[in-house]
Order: structure tokens, then sequence, then C-alpha cells
């Protein structure tokens, strides 16, 4: 079976599909077309009854790269959470060939998979600083999590880019190979995991998500309130329009 909706695409070979985000133009930014491709694609490939594990990838420059300028500018923003989170909610395990960038909530996002598989050339940053905000999501109980409490507390203050080599050299316990090999590491992750039956499989993303989405909510919950302040800070919608080149802002 294989199928495209808009940017993302749907193909399964045998147990296993594989979901591209391939979103070009737009560097796979959490766009509304976006996400909501990436959740029909999601719901498609859980609905075949032969699949038992789903593979994300993206493009091989970008994974994905967070929210766009127009979403950050927008007067009322449109809650992408359950996209950020959706690799979680899938009811069959995700394994993320995240071997392009990932950037600020696609980092997240492809964090939140089951097993993440990293490029060693690539770059990714939970650059939530850059712009005057703080993370939201979850990210500041995940990064810690999933990177370690040091590597994940200094991704978060630096808001700077790691190459995948760099997370593996301070040691961070996720799967890191060369960048041709991602894609292929994933999918043999992936065949791995698809020889137990498909209720077996479930019963144990349904256990280990139970788990991460008791401790994601909590991080949420203590994140709301000040995200949500620095979200309406002069200071954030300056640093957007600077770093999106707005020369008018620049020019005040």
């Amino acid at each position: 079976m294989s199928a495209t909706a808009g940017p993302v695409s749907v193909r399964v070979d045998r147990r296993v599909a594989l979901v591209t985000m391939a979103d070009e133009a737009g560097r796979n930014a959490l766009s509304p077309t976006l996400t909501a491709a990436l959740r029909a694609a999601l719901d498609r490939a859980v609905a075949d009854p032969a699949v038992r594990v789903v593979v994300v990838t993206g493009t091989p420059a970008v994974f994905a790269t967070g929210a766009s300028r127009e979403y950050l500018l927008r007067p009322e923003r449109e809650n992408v959470e359950p996209a950020v989170r959706a690799f979680l909610r899938c009811p069959l395990p995700v394994v993320a060939a995240m071997r392009g960038h990932a950037l600020g909530g696609g980092l997240t996002q492809g964090l939140y998979a089951d097993l993440p598989v990293l490029s060693e050339r690539s770059y990714y940053a939970a650059n939530y600083l850059n712009y005057g905000l703080v993370p939201e999501y979850g990210t500041t109980w995940l990064l810690p999590a999933k990177l370690g409490p040091v590597l994940g507390t200094e991704l978060l203050y630096t808001a700077r880019g790691y190459r995948g080599a760099e997370l593996r050299d301070r040691g961070a316990p996720l799967r890191v190979t060369g960048h041709d090999r991602v894609l292929p590491e994933a999918l043999d992750l992936a065949r791995g995991i698809a020889r137990a039956p498909r209720s077996t499989v479930e019963l144990l993303k349904q256990q280990l998500a139970t788990q991460t989405l008791a401790r994601s909510d909590a991080a949420i919950a203590a994140e709301s309130g000040p995200h949500e302040r620095s979200w309406h800070s002069a200071e954030f919608h300056r640093l957007v329009r600077r770093r999106y080149g707005d020369a008018e802002e620049i020019a005040r």
C-alpha cells in the first residue's frame, strides 16, 4: 500500500509502514497543512492490519524544524501539541529516522518516538531561547530524560545546534549513525520489532506510552504559565522578526 496526502506519504512494506514528511518548501515546519497530513498518515498506517511498526522520516536535509514564522507571529495560536506528541500517542511503536536537522518543536517531536535514530552530521537544537521563548510540549522533561539530565539541560539553556556525533560523544543514550545509514538502520529496527504479534506490540506500546504521557503531562502543566508569559512578551516578537529578516523591525 502506498498513499500520499499533501506533503506526507505512506508506504507499507509487509509489516512496516514508512511515513515520509516532505514539505521541502516549508522545511517540514509545523504548519497546519503538515500537521494535519502527518496525523492522517499515521491513522492510515495504523488502520492497515498488517502493519506492526511505523517508521517516520523527513527529507535527507531536514527532519522537522519546529514552528513556522507565520505560526510564531499569528495573534491566535493553533494548538500543535497533538502533532508534536503524535508519535507518543500512536498505538503502534514509532521509529524516528531523524537523518536531517531537527530544531525546536521538531526535535521534541522526534524524541517522542519510541526509538529515535540520529545522523552523525545533522544538527539537533532546542532553540527556544533564541526566540525569547521558554519550551513547551513537555520538552523540559523530555530532553533530560532522553539525552541525560546534564546534556539535556545544556541543550535547553544554550539553544545551539549539536551535531549527532557530538551528542553521541557526550554520552547521549541514543542510536547515532552515519547520515546515509539512518533510514536503513531505522527500518532494520522496525523489522526486528515487527516479528512479534501485533497485539503484543500494541500492549507494550500502551504500557510505555501511558507512563511517558503521565510524566509529559506533568511537565506541560508546569511549562504552561511560563511559556504563555514569554509568548506574549515584546522581546519574543522582536526576536522572531529579527531572526526571520523583518527589515522594518530590525530598523527600529
